[in-house]
């Protein structure tokens, strides 16, 4: 618990001020790439591959020219890269501050490159396909020869809203583990946003971690640990900007894509063990199965024909 209370404490530190913000971030992004460097492409990011293609394939997503979004493109563009590879759509990277890792990104597809004959059913064309894209992610000298290269449009909003984008446009729209960091308040705007953006028959494909992301930096916490605190505690010790996360649970996730118009075609999701704690009262209302949801994987359709 040590650990948890200090990561509290230092992510507080770095909300006081734009210019501690602007510190976190500096520090993040240099450290943050050596570290994704160092220690190489993980098997999530092999399994979040296989899930967004296993999705795109079981529903037939995607046709040749196609647009598509991802919210929160992050670092390194990892769902967008995969379905680059895959399939010739035009991609939309969206995000809401530059936080883009040049030598993780290419690292992260090198690794890519040498392991995807393996943990992935190619035939040849698509084997061509995956490997001329690397090579020629792996020549660019920069993030803006790779947009070009790739058809990617990159936009940064500060806001963090929708607004930018047109109605009737996204055959699909997908993010992981971004939309916990989405303001509470305005994620009922936000999800309507993605009925208005997608087109007719068009899919969202969200994964959602509710886990608690102090606990992260200390193995001795449990996943969820935010459930033994009340709002009121929470706010005054624990909360921050710079790893702002919504607390959202399952129930009120539903709630949000069922009140945009969405319609649920799956949904997934993986426990943790809550055993450890005391879960304060208003928590008390969800069931066992949504106090345990750590990842929440849901796909959803826009009704109507392309």
């Amino acid at each position: 618990m040590i650990k948890y209370m200090m990561t509290a404490t230092a992510l507080k530190f770095f909300s006081l001020s734009p210019q501690t913000r602007h510190m976190y971030r500096w520090l993040g992004n240099n450290l943050g790439q050596r570290r994704r460097i160092r220690n190489g492409l993980s098997e999530k990011y092999i399994e979040r591959a296989k899930h967004i293609l296993d999705v795109y394939e079981k529903y037939q997503v995607l046709q040749k020219g196609d647009k598509v979004l991802e919210i929160g493109t992050g670092w390194t563009h990892w769902e967008s890269t995969v379905t680059r590879l895959f399939y010739d759509v035009e991609v939309t990277l969206f995000d809401v501050w530059d936080n883009r890792q040049l030598g993780a990104y290419k690292a992260y597809c090198r690794q890519f490159g040498e392991v995807v004959n393996e943990e992935f059913h190619l035939n040849a064309e698509q084997r061509e396909r995956v490997h001329t894209l690397i090579e020629v992610i792996l020549k660019a000298a920069s993030f803006e020869e790779i947009y070009d290269k790739l058809d990617f449009n990159y936009v940064i909003n500060p806001e963090g809203t929708l607004d930018p984008f047109a109605d009737n446009t996204f055959a699909a729209i997908y993010s992981s583990n971004v939309l916990e960091h989405v303001e509470r308040r305005i994620l009922p705007s936000f999800t309507k946003d993605f009925y208005r953006i997608l087109r007719p028959g068009g899919y969202s494909i969200q994964q959602i971690d509710l886990g608690d992301h102090l606990s992260y930096y200390d193995p001795g916490v449990s996943l969820k640990n935010y459930l033994r605190y009340s709002d009121k505690t929470w706010e005054r010790f624990f909360a921050n900007d710079v790893q702002y996360f919504n607390l959202v649970q399952r129930p009120e996730w539903s709630g949000y894509f069922d009140e945009a118009g969405l319609t649920m075609v799956n949904e997934e999701d993986i426990s943790a063990d809550i055993s450890s704690i005391k879960i304060d009262r208003q928590y008390r209302g969800l069931d066992d199965q949504d106090l345990r949801c750590l990842t929440l994987r849901v796909v959803h359709q826009k009704p109507g024909t392309p």
